[in-house]
């Protein structure tokens, strides 16, 4: 596979090599049967997982932080300085705030693999791995339940921050990282400004506790929404490759190159390679068996020169595939809203008003609906 030498070199890191293991456990653990993803029977039991999750993390965060600023009251609050009580106070503070923290993480990973392989088994998948892939289920899942960003794979020559400020996403992961810091700074502020003639006083440092509590909670929330979503995606995913190797014999060399430039530049689009889109190249470029593509797949430039050339069904086909993979987070970004009705031409406001239906029903876990707007066979 062209320029996949950058993509076979990926190890995933220690943390995820360990959620790797911990997944790899629960699947030997467990004896249930996958579920089925309907809206009735996944509707309830996702709802379900996700509650008890964001309870137990909730519980988690409040109670690992409250041992902390417990630990830090038992001694007096302004010792001397290099004093006997001032060495005592920050040992055990210190000693406390390294235990409570270790904890805190340790739990809330634990819970999150956990209930990220529960939703996975509640959606009807498993564990078994693809050879054909670069990301298995057991990555995605682990890298998802630890907060671990999606590697930079450079599939097929595809850079995913190819138009992205690295500045400008440095200081997002940053402020993102930094979130329950600048909360607890903020919370901690107000509080003992609305106490500061109260007897109160004493307990605004304790904000922190729930305040800690619910980003945890607010987290793992995130987690599993965005599981599901990938989860529904990859069912999406593997019903295209299906659509679309069943007519493959009637695409033109030409329309297949398109076919991946569209999902390349979804990459570009969403700024992240996503395990889906991952699926999506590698799928598609091993079933066309094109050596050398002629093309950067990753720019917009190249989609451009491609398309005129095509027949209106040929057209039709990347333009349908475009659209349906820059859906896969469930959101259309402005930058996209920007630069896709340049291909879209006269239909772009009704194409841009699918894409939303498509969106939204991922958003909302509608499987039958995503499936049925998704599919190729439906002439818009």
């Amino acid at each position: 596979m062209e320029n996949r030498s950058d993509a076979v070199d990926y190890r995933p890191g220690l943390l995820e090599r360990w959620g790797i293991r911990v997944l790899s456990d629960l699947s030997q653990r467990d004896r249930t049967s996958p579920g089925k993803w309907t809206k009735e029977e996944f509707g309830t039991a996702s709802r379900r997982i996700i509650g008890w999750t964001v309870f137990w993390a909730f519980q988690t965060g409040f109670w690992t932080t409250l041992f902390i600023l417990l630990v830090e009251k038992l001694f007096p609050e302004s010792p001397e300085l290099w004093s006997s009580v001032f060495i005592e106070k920050w040992f055990w503070t210190g000693a406390a705030l390294l235990f409570g923290t270790f904890a805190e993480f340790y739990l809330l990973y634990r819970l999150g693999l956990s209930s990220v392989y529960k939703l996975t088994r509640t959606a009807g998948f498993d564990l078994k791995e693809d050879p054909d892939l670069i990301t298995g289920i057991s990555n995605l899942l682990s890298r998802l339940a630890l907060e671990i960003p999606d590697p930079d794979l450079k599939l097929l020559g595809i850079d995913p921050y190819r138009l992205t400020n690295k500045h400008s996403l440095f200081i997002t992961t940053l402020l993102y990282k930094a979130k329950v810091f600048l909360s607890n700074l903020v919370a901690k502020i107000v509080i003992r400004k609305l106490l500061a003639r109260n007897s109160f006083r004493v307990y605004a440092d304790f904000v922190a506790a729930p305040v800690t509590a619910f980003w945890d909670a607010i987290v793992l929330y995130i987690i599993l929404k965005e599981l599901r979503t990938r989860l529904l995606t990859r069912v999406i995913s593997e019903n295209l490759v299906s659509e679309i190797l069943a007519i493959q014999n009637f695409l033109s060399r030409e329309a297949k190159i398109a076919c991946m430039t569209a999902v390349g530049n979804s990459v570009v689009f969403t700024q992240r390679f996503h395990p889906n889109l991952e699926y999506l190249l590698i799928k598609l470029h091993k079933a066309f068996r094109i050596e050398n593509y002629h093309f950067r797949l990753d720019e917009w430039e190249s989609l451009e020169r491609l398309l005129p050339a095509l027949n209106e069904s040929e057209k039709e086909l990347c333009l349908k595939i475009l659209s349906v993979t820059c859906c896969f987070d469930g959101k259309i970004s402005s930058f996209e809203r920007k630069h896709l009705p340049l291909v879209f031409g006269e239909r772009s406001e009704e194409r841009l008003r699918w894409m939303e239906r498509l969106a939204s029903a991922i958003r909302r876990g509608d499987l039958e609906e995503s499936k049925e707007l998704s599919s190729l066979n439906i002439i818009r």
